[in-house]
């Protein structure tokens, strides 16, 4: 028997070498695990239990290996344990205990029949030996370590490992001669065991234990077996007890893992909106109390997912309180919450998308790791399961329709152009008879002037008027100045009539044809306007004469006659003036005593009909002007295209021309021709509001929002109302304030509809677009409006008219403004 003692022993032994160490390469092949979902994460804490039971010896005194209740070597054992356990599978703790072993052998005799006699094999005797123990052992909680710690787990077992010093006292009876031999001695020993734990809750818990000791000694019965069988003494234990347990870490990655769903995460906007080029997103998390570990923390990175691509937001930290480092500090008690801002690019391909979150929590020991790639490297980690935050991105502020105001230039054409020819008689001194043999009307240039009169009226265009204005020169008294002037226009006035009537003379005398003599004998007769005017005095022209003039003191001339007021003492003075100065009353007066003969006739303009007809197709009989003119009276665009580019053949330095060739290709959408022309009206005139306008409205249409810009602010420091064409890019600039300011005075428009909606007035906006051109895009904010206010009926209505366009439709299907709708039955029957 005690060979199997023996054997048992060393086996014992060799297991409690060989357990510390496979213990601790089961934990480092954990850490090396990709997933940790398996593994029993860190747990530490402190316990300290009592305990009482059984204990029963092995040795030579009692052949007991287990515990035998019906034995009458039966002891007890009793004392505290301490335990810091590092994890929630391995643990060191300290024992102290007290126990009594005992046994009792009765003799055994073999007789000897042939002489009546007995020999003893064995003499009655017993023991008890008490034991203070002290030892120093290891815990592998196996189920943890092998099935993984699960928190509501109420049963758990672990194996015991460990060493210590037992101090033991004993004495030994012979039980026939009453003999007692007592022993006190320290020895080594050496034990194993197996524990069971039943949890009653975080705190308290049952620990039944079964424990196996192994002296370096054949001394607690105080009786060796001899040198041939010798075998180290072995007692067990049962025991029951009461553990307490605290000094929690706070919390465990598992325990976080588990309870996850109770955090909360709550997301603003409701709907990621791209406003300025950009997407702002605000989420608030919150952790219940008891979730968040004191040494873990949390890598925390929302990803916006596509079909397709997605884009990682900035990462934030939280943490436990034993942790340092960036980010935001949750208390184990107490929970916490955090707040996570940022603003990222927007990019047209997450319109239809998903902010998601899946974060990362891992054991931080000390401090914050800022990387994900050091986290799986270095730490025990678990990847919590992905949430859909918030769908994104609402992009209605791009829907912006490139309506610019373009800018033609002026045509600059006249439909009626008056030319005046301006003939002069001239009177003598206080004389209005007419008398072309007198001096100054027998110079050449007087008689020129009354021939050009002459044939300017007599060429057959239409008379506006022949004015006759009548003056008097200033030394004369004034009241018979007005009279000689009047006379002297009336005199003016008989020289034209006199001048029709020999036209007609002169007609009839040459058999010229009928109705032009009539023409002409009524247009003297009935339909020319004559008007007639006396204006006394030329003081004016006595002033700009003398200054004029070669006169030696003339300066001093103009002094009398600008300081005098009275008009009797100025014709007083110049009267004064003329016996001074002789040449006044030969040089200077003369020239003003005269009628002034103005005829005012029309040119002759083609009509608009005969304008547009060779605008098309003869544009080389009109003029630039005329040309430019012409275009105006379609409202074709392919002929304004043909009259604009026909006025640029014509005139290709024109700059009107060019500009307003340009704008007729812009509304055909030939942007690039448009592009090219503008070149050369900006080169001809450089520095012109409307051709830096029209450049400007080139690169809106070609979504280079910059550029236009840009252009639209030039045009405007050189004069041009630039609020329409600048309110329109400030919306999707999310400058919606200002937009709406500039749009302001646009009423029934697109884009003060959009402007409306996307600031947040969806009544506004409503009527606004109501009243603007009704084309499928008005309909889809009109669609908008419907889903925003939550009216399903003017959604579905509005978006039916709308995906009759189809890009519209395809759009429509994944457009965020209509997340709320997009799975009933009336949105899918509408975009399918």
């Amino acid at each position: 028997m005690k060979k199997f003692y023996q054997l048992l022993s060393k086996v014992m032994i060799v297991f409690l070498m060989a357990i510390i160490p496979f213990a601790s390469i089961a934990q480092d092949k954990a850490k090396e695990t990709k997933t940790r979902a398996n593994a029993a994460p860190s747990y530490s804490y402190w316990s300290i239990g009592l305990f009482g039971g059984l204990m029963q010896f092995n040795g030579d005194l009692s052949k007991n290996l287990w515990i035998n209740l019906y034995s009458k070597s039966l002891g007890y054992n009793f004392g505290l344990v301490a335990t810091k356990q590092f994890t929630r599978v391995i643990g060191v703790r300290a024992r102290l205990a007290y126990g009594m072993v005992q046994s009792r052998v009765e003799g055994k005799y073999v007789w000897d029949y042939e002489s009546g006699k007995g020999t003893p094999e064995y003499i009655s005797q017993s023991f008890k030996s008490n034991i203070f123990e002290g030892d120093l052992q290891l815990t592998v909680n196996w189920l943890n370590w092998i099935l993984g710690y699960k928190p509501e787990r109420v049963f758990s077992s672990y194996l015991i490992a460990g060493f210590g010093v037992d101090m033991t006292s004993g004495k030994k009876t012979d039980l026939n001669t009453l003999l007692e031999k007592s022993k006190s001695y320290t020895a080594f020993k050496l034990g194993a065991g197996i524990g069971f734990d039943f949890n009653i809750n975080k705190n308290w818990s049952i620990p039944v234990e079964v424990y196996w000791r192994w002296q370096g000694s054949d001394q607690i019965d105080l009786t060796s077996a001899g040198s041939s069988e010798i075998i180290n003494d072995m007692y067990s234990s049962a025991t029951v007890g009461v553990a307490y347990k605290f000094g929690y870490t706070g919390g465990n990655l598992k325990e976080m893992e588990k309870k996850y769903s109770l955090v909360k995460y709550e997301t603003t906007p409701p709907v990621l909106n791209e406003k300025g080029d950009s997407v702002q997103v605000t989420i608030k998390g919150t952790f219940p109390p008891k979730y968040f570990a004191t040494k873990a923390a949390m890598y925390f990175q929302p990803t916006l997912k596509w079909n397709g691509g997605q884009y990682d937001l900035k990462p934030t930290y939280i943490h436990g309180e034993k942790v340092t480092g960036d980010g935001t500090m949750i208390k184990y008690k107490e929970g916490g919450s955090f707040t996570y801002t940022t603003v990222f690019p927007y990019k047209p391909e997450m319109n239809t998308s998903m902010l998601t979150v899946a974060p990362t929590i891992y054991e931080a020991k000390e401090k914050v790791i800022a990387k994900k790639e050091e986290i799986k490297a270095k730490v025990k980690f678990i990847d919590l399961p992905s949430r859909d935050l918030v769908p994104g991105v609402i992009y209605t502020p791009t829907r912006i329709i490139s309506d610019q105001t373009t800018m033609i230039a002026d045509h600059g054409y006249q439909k009626e152009v008056i030319v005046s020819k301006t003939g002069t008689i001239y009177f003598k001194k206080n004389k209005y008879d007419l008398d072309l043999k007198y001096g100054i009307n027998k110079t050449d240039a007087a008689k020129a002037s009354l021939t050009a009169v002459d044939d300017f009226v007599k060429q057959g265009w239409k008379v506006k008027s022949i004015n006759m204005d009548g003056w008097a020169s200033p030394e004369g008294e004034e009241t018979f100045n007005a009279n000689l002037s009047e006379n002297r226009s009336k005199t003016g006035n008989a020289w034209m009539i006199e001048q029709y009537q020999s036209w007609v003379k002169d007609a009839n005398k040459d058999n010229k044809d009928k109705k032009a003599v009539k023409a002409l004998v009524d247009a003297a007769g009935k339909d020319v306007n004559m008007v007639l005017a006396n204006h006394g005095p030329d003081w004016n022209g006595f002033l700009k004469a003398v200054q004029a003039s070669s006169m030696k003191d003339k300066d001093k001339v103009l002094n009398v006659i600008n300081s005098t007021a009275d008009q009797l003492k100025k014709e007083k003075e110049i009267r004064n003036m003329i016996l001074i100065y002789p040449e006044i009353e030969e040089k200077l007066l003369p020239p003003l005593r005269r009628s002034e003969i103005t005829a005012n006739l029309y040119e002759p303009r083609f009509t608009d009909e005969e304008l547009l007809k060779y605008a098309v197709s003869n544009p080389e009989k009109l003029k630039a002007e005329e040309l430019l003119y012409a275009a105006t009276l379609t409202n074709n665009n392919d002929t304004k295209v043909t009259i604009y580019e026909n006025a640029v053949k014509q005139f290709p330095t024109n700059w009107k021309a060019l500009n307003n060739a340009a704008v007729a290709n812009i509304n055909k959408g030939n942007l690039g021709k448009a592009n090219d022309l503008l070149a050369k009206a900006a080169s001809a005139v450089p520095n012109n509001g409307a051709i830096e306008n029209n450049i400007g409205v080139v690169a809106a249409k070609q979504k280079d929002y910059k550029k236009a810009e840009a252009q639209f602010k030039k045009a405007q420091q050189l004069g041009e109302n630039e609020n329409y064409n600048l309110g329109i890019l400030l919306i999707p600039k999310g400058d919606y304030t200002k937009a709406l300011n500039l749009l302001g005075n646009a009423k029934c428009t697109y884009n003060l509809g959009l402007a409306q909606l996307v600031s947040g007035n969806s009544s506004a906006a409503e009527t606004t677009l109501k009243c603007a051109p009704q084309t499928p895009e008005t309909y889809y904010l009109l669609a908008i409006v419907g889903a925003r206010t939550n009216n399903s009926k003017m959604l579905y209505d509005y978006l039916m008219k709308a995906c009759q366009n189809a890009d519209l439709k395809a759009q429509a299907k994944g457009d965020r403004e209509f997340y709320s709708f997009a799975n009933t039955p009336e949105f899918q029957n509408i975009v399918k």
